[in-house]
């Protein structure tokens, strides 16, 4: 044990002794960091030229045919028809044109050899039936304009469009004085506090980006405003940016950008019926006491109008950072602006059509999920049509290799989901009524959403399945470079370090291996109930690009076609990236989870927590989860060399079963069984949407809110739950190493 000596208080003592326990640490991660990029050198090497992760040599050459099968038929043609007709009408969740473009994948699906149904819920929902507001003083002004048509694209003609609003606003109507908070994020009401202007009882106008918009609407109900008024400033995704819509691909002044404003962050799906699946004869929830839905009214309107409403402010000017592209200095208000707005909400309960399909394998008890939702909040093209579209084209090429007489050996689903654009109401309601049965049979699930808005190729997923990731990306071809898409993927990450784009897109950090990065995953699309409620290692990937269009009339096929992926070879890329990750995870003989790699994540992640306090009781607390962090590692090392000494052992196939849903249900064990403090929906202890981002994760999130809220006797509940959680998948990945060293005995036998 350390001993300092000297004239140092008992407290001086203790906090040097954990800033040298810190470095001793953080040396002791470094090293192993190294290590494990030399191990990925020598292994990447030898997987170049022959392996596969997860595949006995003798069956890497099948598989290699397979995939090649695989790549050479998903089609642009048919990729661009798919999106044409997905883009031939607006279909919102709760409508009748959501139900037909249901009904038409259904019958894709099956026309590929798959069985496919589909599974309706019953959730409660918002539509509009009237949208108003208008300036008041210092003069009177009518707003809420609607987005212009532009000529020579038909769609943005049709007035089956919904009016633009926000879902899950309260009905109301509210005439107040009008405050400008930028992004109406928490560091921005800490700069009013400063300023000393308040919101209380005023109208905030806040702009699109750094943040979900439910975070924004949540700051502004806890800081007491009266509505809340977002818009999209050509800075952050219009004329700033670059040419808008039709000359380019940003948002046009008229743009508007739809969107939930639930609080998803508590909990996503059904309001009424969390935790639990919104079937017809469900128990339900006043109202009233439905903890995810905002009390103060909110609505988006475009930037020609938010124009009318800034200039109109006066007060003191605008801090550093908070003038946008409007041509004029912005103001914080109130001064003399008033505006009067009007909202009348449909709620009911509407009916939701999600559409499951399957190809059986010859392993029914172990299930590869891919998925990607079909609803839209017009004709979404980008969002989500080119996921769809391409999904689409994976399934019709893993049907083709089925019909020419391969089998698969687990069984694959492809999920197409409704209700995700209000607040994942397909995909949660589903997870919710089949938890049990994925829990034991769920291998992984795969998301896709904005498949394709341009050439840039961006990945997200839990450590363990990273690199299975980048292996296929390296197998993929670029269409635009012709190199492989983890090469262009590389270049493309190096590119936005150096001259960031301004999408609004953050850039995963560098990942500890050295590797190009991917982002952890949160919230914000499909993958969140498989993940934080069920503990299904899960992926989420796509192509990006200049994307202004988001959640408007103007992403429909004209803008696709002109900008997005005008050639539909990007569809294409991401079909065949969607099948071989399909494939990889179907045909596997050991599951390829690289468990080192999530433990050296969950290393880095508790000494952050560790040094954000000084507190010796806090940091007691802290130290019992970096113990818990050190022994996973070591499991995971553990586990991971029993698996490779098996790597071209023929197994015993019940043997290898019981090794590979034992590797599967690891993240099972990193669930809190109680869920996280205040939001039990979210059960994972690793990876939550945090409570003021809404989308973007949180790595231990319990922890990390806990010390967000200065709040020590939740810090250590948190920090129990997380030691405990650690501890379980330490013994899950010593039982796989036991179930491997057992496997390899008859091998070790034969040899004597």
């Amino acid at each position: 044990m350390l001993k300092i000596v000297g004239p140092l208080g008992s407290r001086a003592e203790d906090r040097l002794r954990a800033s040298l326990w810190d470095c001793v640490r953080q040396f002791l991660i470094a090293l192993s960091v190294a290590l494990l990029v030399l191990l990925a050198v020598v292994r990447g090497g030898a997987q170049d030229t022959e392996g596969i992760a997860g595949f006995v040599a003798a069956r890497v050459p099948e598989e290699r045919q397979l995939e090649a099968k695989l790549k050479k038929i998903p089609d642009p043609a048919h990729a661009e028809s798919n999106l044409r007709r997905l883009t031939s009408e607006p279909h919102m969740a709760g409508t009748d044109a959501s139900r037909r473009v249901a009904e038409w994948l259904r019958d894709q699906y099956r026309s590929f050899g798959f069985e496919a149904d589909i599974v309706s819920y019953s959730a409660w929902m918002p539509q509009p039936r009237e949208v108003k507001l208008e300036l008041t003083k210092p003069e009177t002004k009518t707003l809420a304009s609607p987005e212009r048509p532009v000529e020579g694209d038909k769609d943005t003609y049709d007035k089956r469009a919904v009016t633009a609003f926000n879902s899950y606003s309260p009905s109301a109507e509210v005439t107040a004085p009008v405050v400008y908070v930028n992004y109406g994020m928490r560091s921005d009401y800490d700069e009013l506090t400063q300023l000393g202007v308040s919101v209380e009882g005023r109208i905030v106008i806040v702009r699109y980006g750094r943040g979900y918009r439910g975070i924004k609407v949540k700051l502004a109900e806890e800081h007491r405003a009266a509505a809340v008024i977002l818009y999209s400033d050509p800075q952050d995704d219009g004329a700033v940016a670059g040419p808008t819509y039709p000359n380019g691909p940003w948002r046009p002044v008229s743009g508007i950008q739809r969107g939930s404003i639930m609080y998803t962050e508590i909990y996503p799906g059904d309001p009424l019926t969390p935790g639990v699946a919104a079937t017809v004869p469900a128990t339900r929830l006043l109202a009233a006491d439905a903890t995810n839905i905002p009390h103060i009214p909110a609505m988006p309107i475009n930037a020609q109008d938010a124009a009318v409403i800034l200039a109109s402010l006066s007060g003191e000017q605008a801090p550093a950072g908070w003038q946008g592209g409007l041509p004029f200095s912005y103001h914080v208000g109130p001064g003399d602006s008033e505006l009067h707005m009007k909202l009348v909400m449909d709620y009911r309960e509407r009916s939701l059509y999600d559409v499951v399909a399957r190809l059986r394998g010859s392993e029914d008890g172990e299930w590869v999920i891919l998925g990607n939702h079909h609803d839209a909040w017009v004709y979404g093209a980008a969002d989500p049509g080119s996921g769809t579209a391409s999904l689409l084209e994976a399934a019709r090429a893993l049907g083709a290799l089925a019909k020419s007489g391969w089998k698969p050996r687990r069984t694959l689903v492809i999920c197409q989901w409704d209700g995700e654009e209000e607040g994942l109401l397909g995909s949660t309601e589903w997870v919710e009524a089949n938890r049990a049965e994925l829990q034991q049979k769920a291998v992984a699930y795969i998301n896709t959403d904005v498949g394709v808005d341009g050439p840039n190729f961006e990945a997200s997923a839990v450590p363990s399945l990273k690199d299975l990731v980048r292996d296929v990306a390296r197998d993929v071809e670029d269409p635009k470079t012709g190199r492989s898409v983890e090469q262009a993927w590389i270049e493309s990450v190096a590119r936005e370090k150096k001259n960031p784009s301004g999408t609004g897109r953050q850039a995963p950090p560098p990942d500890p291996s050295g590797k190009v990065p991917l982002g952890a995953l949160g919230s914000g699309s499909d993958f969140s109930a498989f993940l934080d409620h069920a503990g299904i290692p899960s992926v989420d990937l796509g192509f990006t690009g200049p994307y202004g269009v988001y959640h408007s009339i103007y992403d429909d096929f004209d803008w696709m076609k002109r900008f997005g992926d005008p050639t539909f070879t990007y569809h294409v890329a991401l079909a065949q990236v969607l099948g071989m990750l399909a494939l990889r995870l179907d045909e596997a003989d050991i599951l390829p989870f690289d468990y080192p790699a999530y433990a050296l994540e969950i290393e880095h992640a508790a000494t952050d927590a560790f040094t954000k306090t000084t507190n010796q009781d806090d940091q007691d607390a802290l130290e019992a989860t970096l113990d818990a962090a050190a022994h996973l590692s070591a499991s995971a090392h553990r586990a991971s060399q029993a698996l490779r000494a098996i790597s071209d052992v023929p197994l015993d196939p019940q043997k290898g079963s019981e090794i590979n849903h034992a590797l599967a249900a690891v993240e099972q064990a990193l669930l809190a069984p109680n869920g996280l403090t205040g939001r039990p929906w979210f059960k994972h202890t690793i990876f939550a949407p945090g409570s003021y981002d809404g989308y973007a994760a949180t790595p231990i999130p319990g922890e990390n809110d806990a010390l967000l809220a200065n709040d020590s006797a939740m810090l250590h509940r948190e920090a129990e739950a997380l030691s405990q959680a650690l501890l379980r998948a330490s013994v899950e990945l010593d039982e796989i190493a036991r179930m491997a060293h057992e496997a390899r005995r008859p091998q070790a036998s034969a040899g004597h």
